[in-house]
């Protein structure tokens, strides 16, 4: 045997039939990443290396009773067996998923995903965090800055879930109509980056690169988000549902990563909003900005806020008078009363809402609606419309 080839042994099914077949290397090195599951069998990769020891990639095969198709934990999924040989190809190309990232051995530890470091985070450290070189340089030299009231700006983002082109459009918009084609001081999206529609795994990538080049982007994390992260790690019934089959093939440990550290708030203080002295703007903003996926429970800390209730909310439910017994339902938004502004997405069935102290972003792009985004600190909102219907609006979240 050359150092090229190894050997390849499939056990298929039930019947537990032996093949054996000569395997690239570089196929190899895409089957260690994880056992390969299809509809009809599935198989695990043994290698045979003069310089390694046998090896065993025995992740748990899921069965999936609804479609009677089995479903491995792996970038991998073959649907049928004629897609086998294209979806390797696939494989080859896109994945770089190790399985041994932080996130991963949290989950494989602790059977659930893990919190971020940092829950509840501000935007004041994150562009200080992710300031470039040559502007921490300038800051240290005490430099004088010009600004002006554009580039002082932000722009928040609702939901995008996988609209990429959407989302590239609306930056885009925003920039050259509303902020004198300038760069925002910070682009803030509400999370829900992914699922639904068809672009989700670009779309992660997309955010992360926009981070990495402009050091002013970022999100916070929705519930379809910590599902998607749930998918990627391992937990079973995420990954029984085919809206998760791009976790598995598009997502590389570099994403898992980046998305595991998403905080649930990114708090603004008011005073990144105030506009520079000399630029002809009087807007004020006094408030600090919250933004969160879903919303806030009222008169409750920050701090002891649940991570189901900021990224599922949409109502307070009373419980029920002892008289009449009947259940009160109040809106979210409405509830909110500050003093801090919330800006949230999560609500799309609502549409656009812009109460006194909460603003809901999610006007249902993924369902052929828009996408909708607001500048700060005029409260200015710009929105695109959907290219096209990628999900049903009854589509259960």
């Amino acid at each position: 045997m050359s150092w090229r080839q190894a050997l390849f042994i499939a056990v298929a099914g039930k019947k537990h039939r032996v093949a054996a077949t000569s395997v690239s290397r570089p196929l190899l090195t895409a089957l260690l990443l994880g056992s390969i599951g299809c509809s009809s069998y599935c198989c695990y990769a043994f290698v045979i290396n003069p310089l390694q020891k046998l090896t065993l990639d025995s992740r748990k095969i899921l069965q999936n009773e609804s479609d009677n198709h089995d479903r491995c934990l792996h970038p991998l999924y073959c649907p049928d067996r004629k897609q086998h040989a294209t979806n390797i190809g696939s494989l080859l190309l896109s994945s770089t998923r190790t399985y041994s990232t932080k996130a991963d051995k949290y989950f494989q530890k602790h059977h659930r995903i893990p919190l971020p470091e940092i829950s509840h985070d501000n935007l004041d450290r994150l562009l200080q965090l992710h300031q470039h070189p040559e502007q921490k340089e300038a800051n240290n030299d005490n430099a004088p800055q010009s600004s002006s009231a554009s580039d002082s700006n932000i722009l928040i983002i609702g939901d995008v879930h996988g609209c990429l082109v959407e989302l590239k459009l609306l930056i885009q918009k925003a920039i050259h109509q509303h902020n004198q084609s300038q760069n925002f001081r910070a682009i803030v999206l509400v999370g829900d980056l992914v699922n639904k529609g068809p672009q989700s795994a670009e779309v992660i990538k997309f955010v992360r690169r926009q981070q990495q080049k402009y050091h002013n982007v970022f999100t916070v994390r929705g519930n379809h988000d910590d599902r998607a992260l749930a998918a990627a790690l391992g937990d079973e019934e995420c990954a029984r549902k085919s809206r998760y089959d791009w976790v598995k093939k598009g997502l590389s440990d570099e994403d898992i990563e980046w998305m595991a550290e998403l905080p649930y708030t990114i708090t603004i203080p008011s005073r990144l909003l105030k506009q520079p002295q000399g630029s002809g703007s009087e807007t004020k903003q006094d408030q600090d900005v919250i933004v969160v996926h879903a919303g806030l429970l009222p008169n409750v800390s920050l701090v002891d806020q649940d991570t189901r209730t900021m990224t599922t909310i949409r109502d307070l439910i009373s419980i029920p008078d002892e008289v009449d017994g009947k259940e009160t339902k109040e809106n979210i938004a409405k509830a909110w009363k500050g003093p801090e502004l919330v800006i949230f997405g999560h609500d799309a069935k609502r549409g656009l809402q812009q109460e006194e102290y909460a603003i809901g972003l999610d006007t249902g792009c993924v369902y052929g609606k828009q996408l909708t985004g607001i500048i700060l600190p005029e409260k200015k909102i710009v929105n695109v419309d959907a290219s096209e219907v990628y999900s049903p609006i009854n589509a259960k979240d």
